[in-house]
Parts: C-alpha cells; structure tokens; sequence
C-alpha cells in the first residue's frame, strides 16, 4: 500500500523541480485523466513524480525497486525476482502488425506482477527454456502499465533481461514453493467469496446466449466498433466463454471459463470454433460436438469465487484448470485422513 500522503509527494516534486503546486497538481489530475481513471489521484502524483525524476521509494544499492512499489506508468524500471509462471505464447495479427506475445508471473517478498514480452528474441528464452520457472530473472529499462489483473511490466526495445544473477539482492528473493501461497482447496458446500481450488465433475453445459465476443490482437482486451481503449483502431479477433455447472458431491456451482481456458476444455482455439459456428450456423456447433466427453469429465479449476448479483448465488470465474493428477489426489486424500 502506498503510504506517501499525496501532499509530501507535491512538496518534493516543488522542491525537486521549482514548479507551483498549482501547476503540479493540475499534471496530476492531467495524469489521472490520461489513464483513464486507472489510477488513483495518489497513484498519479507517484507517476509525475517519477517522470520529474524524484525519488520517493528507496531503491536497492543495485537500483532495483521492489514490486509493491512498480506503478502503472512508470518508465525505465528495474527489477529482480522469481518466476512464478510462464503463460503460453500467443500469435496476433492486425493491419500494421503481427507476431507473438508472451509473458509470465514473477514475484519477490512483497507481491506478485506480469511481465509481457513483445520482442522476439526475449520470447525465444521462454520457448527454448533460457527462461524457466524458479528462475531468477533481473529486468532493466521496463515501462509499466495496468493490466486486466493489476500491474504488468512491458520490456521494450531498451530493455535488458538478466537471467539467474549472481547477487546477493536476487539470493534474498524467496523459492517458488515458499513464495506462492497454496490456493487452499475447499468441498463447493464449503465455499464463500475468495479464490479457491475444487475438485469437480461437469454435469451441465449452458448452450444461452452467444459465446462469443471480440478481443484485442494485442492485449486481448475486449474491443467495441472494432476499437481498443489501449490501441485504438483494430481488426479484431475471437474469443469464447463457456458456462458449466460443477458438482463435486457436496453441492453444485457454475463455472465460467473464459479465453484459452475455455479452448482448453474444448481443444479447439476460439477462432476455429467460430469458423465452425458460422459454417454450421450454430453458436454452440463445437460444445454439442464435444458434449459428450465433457459431461462426467472430472477436473480441478482455480478461480475467483463470488456472489452472482443476477442468480444470488455462488459462481466461480476459472483461471486456472487441469486434470486431476492421480499421486497428487492420493496425497490429498492421505492429509484429510
């Protein structure tokens, strides 16, 4: 959390800078603005601050900031810690580009951030394994922004990627085991508002309303009028949501899948799947064809559990799913003996 009050952030901005603080507070509301609201007023004083070169966290000896204190907006940032996950890459295209983006989950002891990766060659290290889970990486000259899920830490063409430093700094930074908490695993009766693990069975699939809907190429935001509140003017490209009801002998619930979690379950990518759909003029064309090896399919699904405001009930919205692991569930049984 921050804890500068905003106005001790203007006073050293004054100091730094010589300008009023009529002016500097006016560049903050300016800043507020230009994000789009995505920042609190304290959060864009930190931006102007930054960019007027002020320093209002103490870095590390080697430069580095921690990750409680990487803000959207910040631009030439350093920073050291672990790799927590590594995401699929993904391929886009629109008029003026295509490619591949890639990114990853990284942590230190004081949170957890995304880190996206458009050049091809820092993507080459997460294909071929220069880069791997629990592997300390160090990333300088890094621009940040604000994500769908919080902060994300953009490499652009300056930046440098260090992989496994031999610093005492990056010794300090927790193992993977020790750092992620344990999504803890609850029966669906037990359930409240959180985020959690369950063991379920799928025993309904919705086939209501249209499944599908228009993203971003590039950061897969959803677009309206083919235009993206990041990068403007687009040609956009599918996603898809399923619903299904998982039942795991204590109770039921319904569970969202969006994106690739969705075509995981169904082991077609959004795109053919709508092809499939406009050929056949049906919607819902690839779930009926899978239904059958859906329906009584055990799996595990991590997610935000919360209280649908239309149904008044429990859903969770997935972001993580697999099949259960037999070893893994024998342990599990084993620990609630």
């Amino acid at each position: 959390m921050l804890k500068i009050p905003i106005d001790e952030i203007v006073e050293k901005i004054k100091a730094k800078t010589g300008l009023s603080e009529e002016i500097i507070k006016k560049k903050i509301d300016e800043k507020v603005s230009e994000l789009s609201g995505l920042v609190s007023k304290d959060g864009a004083a930190h931006i102007v601050a930054n960019e007027f070169g002020v320093q209002l966290f103490k870095a590390t000896d080697s430069g580095n900031l921690q990750i409680k204190n990487i803000l959207p907006g910040l631009k030439s940032v350093a920073f050291v810690a672990r790799v927590l996950r590594i995401f699929p890459t993904k391929e886009f295209k629109t008029p003026k580009r295509e490619g591949k983006i890639a990114s990853f989950l990284v942590g230190d002891e004081t949170g957890k951030m995304r880190v996206v990766f458009w050049d091809t060659n820092f993507i080459k290290m997460l294909e071929d394994g220069t880069i791997k889970e629990n592997d300390l990486v160090r990333l300088t000259n890094c621009y940040v922004k604000e994500g769908l899920n919080g902060v994300e830490v953009h490499a652009g063409n300056r930046t440098k990627v260090e992989v496994n430093p031999n610093t005492a700094e990056a010794k300090k930074i927790p193992q993977i085991v020790a750092h992620i908490e344990a999504i803890p695993r609850m029966f669906i009766r037990d359930l409240k508002e959180g985020t959690f693990e369950v063991h379920g069975t799928i025993v309904y699939l919705f086939e209501t309303g249209n499944p599908f809907f228009e993203v971003c190429p590039q950061c897969n935001k959803r677009v309206h009028d083919e235009s993206c509140a990041t990068h403007g003017k687009v040609t956009p490209k599918h996603s898809m949501v399923l619903s299904a009801i998982i039942d795991d002998g204590t109770g039921n619930m319904r569970t969202v899948f969006f994106g690739n979690r969705a075509e995981q379950l169904l082991g077609v990518n959004s795109e053919e799947a709508f092809k499939q759909a406009e050929q056949n003029n049906d919607n819902f064309f690839v779930l009926k064809s899978k239904k059958k090896e859906l329906l009584g399919k055990e799996i595990i699904c991590e997610g935000n559990v919360a209280n649908n405001t239309f149904s008044g009930e429990l859903e969770m919205i997935c972001r993580k799913v697999s099949e259960p692991n037999p070893v893994h569930e024998a342990k599990e049984i084993l620990k609630s003996m």
